[in-house]
């Protein structure tokens, strides 16, 4: 099978590259940058030059593929605020993320190729067990992100074998560069996790 993968050398997808790769199945990674080309072809994956906010290029991907995971979330917000609005960068990634999911259940349209998209536990409502049937909570710190995962559900609707798969705020091990590692970049001159003071 070939699998087109969005967010493939982040730390999520790089493991899901692997595991597809060591399942048998063609891989072909979304590479924003020559360092992430890079990283997929190390690992025997295809590369597929393009972005989240490239739609043109998420079609092309995801029409010459037989499957699409879209494991990528713009996380720019976490690192480049110097409009030091949060929120604002947050509502953009997700309307990116929203878009990005359109176009690639789009591409898939009337196949019945699947298209798994990751989301958060975020989503669901606060100090409760979570199942599988558990809608999004509105009241959510992640709501901006509900659109994702409706956009994704209403695929089925044309002819995508569609599914979200949940996954914890924080998602880390072995080789994260992501939310665990950062905090320390806040004090380095203290030796402590958090900010200074």
């Amino acid at each position: 099978m070939r699998v087109f993968v969005t967010g493939a050398t982040g730390f999520i997808g790089s493991a899901i590259v692997s595991e597809l790769l060591d399942a048998g199945h063609q891989v072909v990674g979304l590479a924003r940058s020559d360092a992430a080309a890079a990283s997929l072809k190390a690992v025997g994956a295809g590369v597929h030059r393009g972005a989240l906010d490239d739609l043109g290029s998420l079609k092309r991907g995801a029409e010459a593929s037989d499957g699409v995971i879209h494991a990528a979330f713009v996380h720019d917000f976490l690192s480049d605020n110097s409009v030091h609005d949060f929120s604002a960068l947050y509502l953009a990634a997700a309307a990116t993320d929203r878009r990005a999911i359109e176009t690639l259940g789009m591409a898939l349209a009337g196949s019945d190729r699947p298209l798994v998209v990751t989301s958060g536990t975020a989503l669901l409502a606060p100090n409760r067990l979570g199942t599988e049937d558990d809608g999004p909570n509105p009241a959510a710190s992640a709501a901006p992100r509900i659109a994702s995962e409706e956009t994704t559900l209403s695929m089925v609707s044309r002819g995508v074998r569609a599914s979200v798969v949940r996954l914890p705020p924080s998602v880390h091990g072995d080789g994260d560069r992501g939310f665990i590692p950062g905090p320390d970049q806040f004090c380095p001159r203290e030796g402590c996790l958090g900010p200074c003071g």
